[in-house]
């Protein structure tokens, strides 16, 4: 069941904030646009608009760019006079942008056996990326902590960034996280529990620390990257090394709803899942769970720290193709589990668009029949009518790219709540 409905449009929370909170906003989701587009999309005058961009302009944080290709006119009265093209005549437009220079965002994604780390600039283009492999589950809170910092200044000193134009950090976990105090209660990626990764971080480097679950940064990454989902309420299910889900409504993440919909309980004498209970859907549609259970009997080489890498995940997708009814079974178990995360979000949320996204998707189409069959079992059918429901098999480079956004729009608002 893919793109079933539209949800109806709803005033984006932006409207609500700042004069400068608007521009701002909207050009963070639109990109470059002329004056007069400006205008339109804040519901502010042209006046206004022309006034406000003059200021931020001089402040350094917007920037003219090249003109547009369309003939837009900065005069908000010349309308095209024949009416063919729909266009305005008159000079063409000068387009406005956020400032690139203005400053520098990092976001780091932690998971299991990974630490992989990004730096972009103020509009959120990549600048420089690394990738950390070592065992996570070894290191102590003060290793985990001095390991971060050490990534993060090496992404300062390789694009030759001072510390001074470091604007904040943006650091995802995979498992629960409190995102308002900055602690992570749970990780499947550490050994460790009711960690603060926020307070060394903010003091090594006097900038604003943003924390989320790594599928709430996914959730975030799709809906920018494809705004028709970002309309009314989302939820994102992430399959993959775990099971989570982030909920956008109208374009904003509710970073408090991250939710471990993995760890809700099919079966209570079910498989072993790692948070230490048993028949949680995780337990039947992880990547570990669906290699754990393959290697009771097939000769598989082991997991490194029971998490399978990306060339054993496509070896068991290979072996499965290959007709095993014993894989057949394991992916059709994964199937029914995937139907009853989507159910029971489907259930309690009623969400215009339900996003299932993650590496693990690339098994779909061997979960598909059982998953589309108890699927249907579970859901009420008028319910599940109302709802779209997308296949999107993100990579993992999702989680960094929606922590930069993540941290670039808490940015933005304590920067205009401090020139307000």
């Amino acid at each position: 069941m893919v793109d079933q409905v539209d949800p109806p449009r709803r005033v984006s929370s932006m409207a609500r904030g700042s004069n400068r909170g608007r521009l701002v906003d909207v050009l963070r989701r639109q990109g470059p646009l002329p004056r007069v587009e400006l205008a339109r999309s804040t519901g502010l005058s042209f006046p206004a608009i022309s006034g406000l961009t003059s200021r931020l302009i001089a402040e350094e944080l917007l920037c003219e760019t090249e003109t547009a290709a369309t003939s837009w006119s900065d005069d908000t009265d010349e309308e095209d006079a024949d009416g063919l093209n729909g266009r305005r005549r008159g000079r063409p437009a000068v387009l406005l942008t956020l400032n690139p220079e203005f400053g520098r965002i990092i976001a780091i994604s932690v998971r299991m056996n990974l630490i992989e780390t990004l730096i972009a600039d103020f509009r959120g283009s990549g600048l420089a990326q690394s990738r950390l492999a070592l065992p996570t589950r070894a290191l102590d809170a003060g290793a985990l902590c001095d390991l971060m910092i050490a990534q993060i200044n090496a992404m300062l000193e390789a694009t030759a960034t001072p510390r001074h134009q470091l604007l904040g950090i943006g650091i995802a976990l995979q498992g629960m996280v409190n995102a308002d105090t900055g602690r992570t209660l749970w990780s499947p990626a550490l050994s460790i529990t009711d960690v603060d990764l926020a307070t060394p971080t903010r003091q090594a480097f006097g900038v604003e620390v943003v924390m989320a679950n790594d599928a709430v940064a996914v959730a975030l990454a799709l809906t920018a990257a494809e705004p028709a989902l970002a309309q009314g309420l989302s939820a994102t299910i992430m399959v993959g090394h775990g099971i989570g889900m982030g909920v956008v409504v109208d374009g904003e993440a509710r970073w408090g709803a991250g939710s471990e919909i993995g760890h809700v309980k099919l079966a209570p004498d079910g498989p072993q899942c790692r948070c230490g209970q048993r028949g949680c859907i995780e337990a039947y549609l992880a990547d570990y769970a669906l290699y754990r259970d393959a290697r009771t009997f097939l000769d598989l080489p082991p997991a490194d720290s029971q998490q399978p890498s990306e060339a054993q995940m496509a070896l068991l997708r290979e072996r499965a193709l290959g007709g095993d009814p014993r894989l057949e079974h394991l992916f059709q178990q994964a199937g029914r589990a995937l139907a009853e995360a989507v159910a029971a979000t489907i259930s309690v949320l009623r969400p215009h668009h339900v996003i299932l996204a993650g590496p693990g998707l690339q098994a779909f189409d061997m979960m598909r029949h059982a998953y589309e069959e108890r699927l249907e079992q579970a859901v009420l059918p008028w319910l599940l009518k109302s709802t779209a429901i997308y296949l999107r098999p993100s990579e993992s480079a999702a989680i960094v790219d929606g922590m930069v956004l993540r941290t670039l729009r808490v940015v933005d608002r304590n920067h205009m709540e401090a020139t307000e």
